[in-house]
């Protein structure tokens, strides 16, 4: 027993404070000290009935029956023929036993509520649960006093009572963990600092291991700060300087990265952004278009593309600046070409008049414009060949050509007004032409023994001076002579010229 007695913890803990009673004078005797006593005396009653009674105990008697009050170990009254004395000794080792063992147990009952209490208080469960915790240590404190009074049994009823309600309370703890950390992540984002500050602290105790608790505690101390670029951002998205709004945002994200809302306001913020500078592009671009400044615009509608890609509106611009640019080129073309055609640039006018058919193929004005100006130019053409090269016109085919083309500038001449380029070209090609086709008297000489012949025209044979009827133009004498070496004069016939030429062979060949 006084083993028991040594281990014994005092269930004195949860501090109960006795009852004052108006009659009582003096404290109970200690509990402790009944242990001892109650522990002596059961030894020496248990050393009397293992030695001294066994020889004189008489033959036992019947079982008493279950009605019988003394068989169950209930006080009865003094008439029943039983003292005190005798109840006692009958009683007292086994009850003492029993009253060990039910003291030991309620001590075991109270050392697990101690540690769960510690545990609890460790995690600052009076911020949490304060009524809830009171109510197990009133169970605890009615423990404590069925202690005192040394009712074991109602004592351990009543630990385990507070036991039962702090494991709840503990169990509890994750989902008051949980339900304050969501608190505390909405006061962040919402920007309440003084309400976090005190939460976070609160949440530390209650649960100190928690990344998830030190990552929201550790974002506390920025919320003045990001308060403030908040601000700072809102009034100048106010102002549409959503650039710099977004700006301030950013280094709010950068002070507290997992801040949601802040995420969200930069989204909206970006999307402004992007949408003033889609319009911004657009509204460039229509400017340029408006002007007829294609490339600027071209690039200012590719430009908000980029921006929206899913946006219908800068392909729809970019179709429009195509077809204005194809008109405005288009008005070009006609334009230079009509001025062209006005200053007698036939080929040049053609030329323009075909840029305009390769954009838009079914421009009347550019068709008939290239059935009008590709005659003239193939007419201006031909006339400044036989201005350029009139000895071609010994050719009787050629200078038949050049009869035609003289007779169509004249036609056309005829036909239109105001032409002086052509008519120019048409007078002095018609000179050309006639005075190709007027015979001149051309004189040969030769000593009367060379072949000549005059290419493409005649064989003359040997002469010593012969008069010829030549067109103007240029021709070519070959001179024969058996033993010689052949000759070749080139002979040009026009007006005003001598038109008289020398040819023989005089170069003797040796064999």
């Amino acid at each position: 027993m006084s083993k028991d007695s040594d281990e014994a913890l005092r269930a004195t803990s949860f501090d109960p404070k006795p009852n004052a009673s108006p009659t009582q004078t003096e404290a109970p005797a200690s509990p402790q000290r009944g242990v001892w006593i109650a522990g002596v005396i059961g030894l020496i009653l248990l050393g009397f009935v293992v030695f001294v009674l066994p020889p004189q105990t008489p033959a036992p008697l019947p079982l008493a029956s279950s009605n019988d009050p003394a068989s169950q170990g209930i006080q009865v009254p003094n008439g029943t023929g039983l003292d005190s004395t005798t109840q006692t000794e009958e009683r007292s080792p086994f009850a003492e036993a029993q009253m060990a063992k039910s003291r030991r147990a309620a001590q075991e009952a109270l050392q697990g509520l101690l540690e769960t209490q510690a545990r609890l208080e460790a995690r600052a469960v009076n911020d949490w649960a304060d009524n809830e915790f009171n109510e197990a240590t009133n169970f605890a404190i009615n423990g404590d006093q069925s202690y005192r009074e040394q009712d074991f049994a109602e004592a351990e009823i009543n630990y385990q009572r507070a036991q039962s309600a702090l494991d709840a309370l503990e169990a509890r703890l994750p989902d008051e963990v949980s339900e304050r950390l969501a608190t505390l992540l909405n006061m962040i984002e919402t920007g309440q600092a003084e309400g976090a500050n005190r939460l976070g602290i609160i949440l530390l105790q209650m649960a100190p291991d928690s990344l998830d608790v030190i990552d929201a505690t550790a974002r506390v101390p920025s919320i003045p700060e990001v308060v403030a670029l908040i601000d700072q951002a809102s009034a100048l998205y106010s102002d549409r300087a959503f650039g710099e709004a977004l700006g301030k945002i950013q280094a709010a994200i950068e002070l507290d990265p997992p801040h949601k809302r802040l995420q969200a306001i930069a989204k909206a913020y970006r999307n402004a952004l992007t949408n003033q500078q889609f319009l911004t592009a657009m509204t460039r671009g229509f400017e340029a278009l408006e002007v007829s400044d294609f490339d600027t615009a071209r690039a200012a509608f590719k430009g908000a593309a980029k921006l929206k890609p899913a946006d219908e509106s800068p392909r729809v611009a970019l179709d429009q600046t195509r077809e204005a640019e194809i008109l405005s080129s288009l008005n070009r073309f006609i334009s230079t070409a009509a001025k062209q055609e006005a200053s007698e640039s036939w080929a040049s006018a053609s030329e323009t008049y075909r840029d305009a058919l390769a954009l838009d193929p079914s421009l009347v004005q550019a068709s008939e414009g290239l059935a009008r100006t590709e005659p003239m130019a193939d007419l201006f053409l031909r006339l400044d060949a036989i201005i350029e090269k009139p000895a071609r016109l010994v050719d009787p085919t050629i200078l038949d050509d050049a009869q035609t083309t003289v007779r169509e500038a004249n036609a056309a001449l005829n036909t239109a007004d105001n032409m002086p380029k052509l008519q120019a070209l048409g007078s002095r090609a018609q000179d050309i032409v006639q005075n190709a086709s007027t015979p001149l008297p051309v004189t040969i000489l030769s000593d009367g023994k060379t072949e000549i012949t005059l290419k493409r025209v005649a064989r003359l044979g040997t002469v010593t001076s012969r008069v010829v009827s030549l067109r103007p133009g240029q021709y070519q004498l070959l001179g024969s002579r058996n033993g010689y070496r052949d000759v070749l004069v080139t002979l040009n016939v026009g007006m005003n010229r001598e038109n008289t030429v020398d040819i023989r062979c005089t170069e003797a060949i040796r064999r």
